[in-house]
């Protein structure tokens, strides 16, 4: 028997998509983020420019210009987008979750 998952907040079942990976189903978590995300007007010059810099990235691989590539440090798959130069945001390198952790790390030391 397949044992149903909640959402922490709201009790209602958790949609198929999220179970393993968050603990609040998506009204709840759209809820949450409304009231306790920045605004990008309240955000520092330089994180707005990150920002914009990451929306730039998006933008760019929704439409197909930009292809994910496996992880260059490990092969992995399933990546995210490293810039070491927040000015050039489409020269990138591609990180899984792991190896970009360990790269930040090394990074500020």
């Amino acid at each position: 028997m397949k044992r149903k998952i909640t959402c922490s907040k709201c009790n209602k079942n958790l949609e198929e998509n999220r179970i393993g990976k968050n603990r609040y189903c998506l009204k709840c978590h759209n809820s949450y983020m409304r009231k306790n995300r920045k605004k990008h007007s309240e955000l520092t010059d330089i994180q707005r420019f990150k920002a914009n810099c990451r929306s730039y990235l998006n933008t760019y691989i929704k439409r197909g210009v930009i292809k994910k590539q496996p992880c260059s440090v490990c092969s992995n798959p399933i990546v995210e987008a490293h810039h070491e130069d927040y000015s050039k945001p489409l020269d990138i390198i591609w990180l899984c979750k792991v190896c970009h952790i360990k790269k930040h790390k090394t990074e500020n030391k």
